[in-house]
């Protein structure tokens, strides 16, 4: 599933070109995708101000309270197999 959604991203024409360089590339590759992340980052910060931090905070809380919710779930999750099989 994983591979299948860096594929599918992998078509989008500037941010594609980078994740195949960083995917297919040694470690200097990988450490200039996550360089050029961080700098479209703080380059949208610097262009929209305080609002893209309002929603970058938000969006890291949401998946932080979804990561929390799945790894505490996990003795539901158990459950519902074993009365399945």
């Amino acid at each position: 599933m994983a591979s299948r959604l860096i594929r599918l991203l992998e078509y989008i024409p500037v941010f594609g070109t980078l994740l195949r360089s960083a995917r297919r590339g040694g470690q200097a590759e990988r450490f200039a995708f996550f360089f050029n992340i961080v700098a479209l980052w703080l380059l949208t910060v610097a262009w929209y101000g305080y609002p893209v931090l309002i929603v970058t905070m938000l969006t890291m809380t949401g998946l932080y309270l979804f990561g929390l919710v799945y790894l505490t779930s996990e003795g539901l999750r158990a459950r519902w197999r074993l009365r399945r099989s």
